[in-house]
């Protein structure tokens, strides 16, 4: 019997452990395509390699940290339930930059990354054969608002969300949010080593 099949109970971890949780201010996206390397451990769920193509990096798209949010559904028959995934989130504003953003990625087969605040872990939503697709991209410039609101989720079955340890999430190309996100230099020499 494998680690994923054997049962293990699930202790409370702390009397505020239903509080919400801050999210850091991006969401982190990338295509699947992009990546060389993307293991898990035999429990399914924690990401235990991940790097780039050389010269290939992830994105990060401001989000309003109340709007973040990555979560999976239940789905399926009897003897083929599994999960479907979910990122979705609010970005002020409606600049060209986020219009090329959603213009480049919208046939895309993605991933995404949420990094809640005060973790040394984050949810990567989607898989290299489950990927994320947009599902829905709702652009708002009146009186109300003016903002896109933009959600992704993944159309084939998997396993719950991933987690993926800090310091194994490369850094963008941009090295103000890689240091907001706490992007370490680790993530950067396990892109260039391949590891």
């Amino acid at each position: 019997m494998n680690m994923a099949e054997t049962l293990v109970s699930v202790k409370k971890t702390s009397s505020s452990a239903g509080r919400p949780k801050g999210k850091k201010h991006y969401v982190i996206l990338f295509r699947w395509e992009d990546v060389k390397t993307f293991e898990k451990d035999t429990d399914g769920i924690t990401v235990t390699a991940f790097a780039f193509a050389e010269g290939k990096k992830p994105i990060a798209v401001y989000g309003t940290s109340s709007t973040i949010k990555s979560w999976d559904t239940l789905t399926g028959s009897a003897d083929a339930k599994g999960y479907l995934h979910h990122t979705a989130w609010e970005s002020p504003g409606d600049t060209k930059e986020m219009a090329i953003c959603r213009n480049t990625l919208v046939n895309e087969d993605l991933g995404s990354i949420v990094i809640n605040c005060g973790t040394e872990d984050a949810k990567i939503a989607g898989t290299p054969c489950t990927p994320l697709v947009f599902s829905s991209d709702e652009g708002q410039d009146d009186k109300e608002a003016c903002k896109n609101t933009i959600e992704l989720a993944s159309e084939i079955p998997s396993s719950p969300l991933g987690r993926i340890p800090l310091n194994l999430i490369p850094k963008t190309e941009d090295p103000d949010i890689d240091g907001y996100l706490g992007l370490t230099a680790a993530a950067a020499a396990s892109l260039e080593e391949g590891v």
